[in-house]
């Protein structure tokens, strides 16, 4: 009897990997802008950009900002309009890039970037199109993801002509077909600061210890 071929390995993403980091929102909870924050010398946004690979282009979604690696700025359409929108916005941008994979992330959440490395892992592994990170309690991620292009085409397609704007992240990833698979994430990739006792908690060693 003649065995059966293996089953084929999933197919490497051809391209660039492009990392969308959603920085914008208000801060209301932290009082001044907390991704320009100093945390040991340096602003809260580049603890999360330094978890990114080297090799890793970075679209930064949100006010221009001063960043120690380079990055290219776009702002969410239109501005001001939610998590969403910056998260459609960004994908255009990857996606008119070439970008094989994509990484999306938060910029408030410092392990994020290095959480982001678990997620691509996972997409690369898996004969799959998109993956969906969830925290140590089970709740999913919305906006941390890795994305094979045809994924990241549905989401913009999905968001309609509003770009996203005041939508639902969640509901949004929640339509794709075929379904994102999930990842699980250690609890410093998903641990965001919202206000300055999460950005003490982080400091002293806490969920996503700095």
């Amino acid at each position: 009897m003649t065995p059966a071929p293996p089953h084929p390995a999933p197919a490497e993403p051809a391209g660039r990997t492009v990392a969308v980091v959603l920085a914008g929102g208000t801060s209301r909870r932290f009082g001044t802008d907390k991704l320009a924050h100093p945390v040991a010398g340096r602003p809260l946004l580049d603890h999360t950009l330094a978890g990114l690979p080297a090799d890793v282009d970075v679209v930064l979604v949100g006010p221009v900002r001063p960043t120690a690696r380079p990055v290219v700025h776009v702002r969410e359409e239109p501005p001001g309009g939610g998590p969403t929108a910056a998260l459609v916005t960004g994908l255009r941008h990857a996606l008119a890039a070439g970008a094989g994979l994509v990484l999306v992330l938060p910029g408030d959440a410092p392990g994020a970037g290095a959480g982001s490395r678990v997620l691509a892992d996972a997409l690369r592994a898996r004969d799959q199109d998109a993956v969906l990170g969830v925290d140590v309690e089970g709740r999913e991620q919305p906006l941390q993801l890795a994305l094979r292009p045809a994924a990241a085409r549905r989401l913009v397609e999905l968001a309609g002509p509003g770009g996203g704007a005041g939508q639902s992240a969640r509901r949004l990833v929640q339509r794709l077909n075929p379904p994102a698979t999930t990842c699980p994430l250690p609890a410093a990739a998903t641990f965001d600061v919202d206000d300055r006792a999460q950005l003490d908690l982080w400091l002293d060693g806490g969920p996503a210890g700095g």
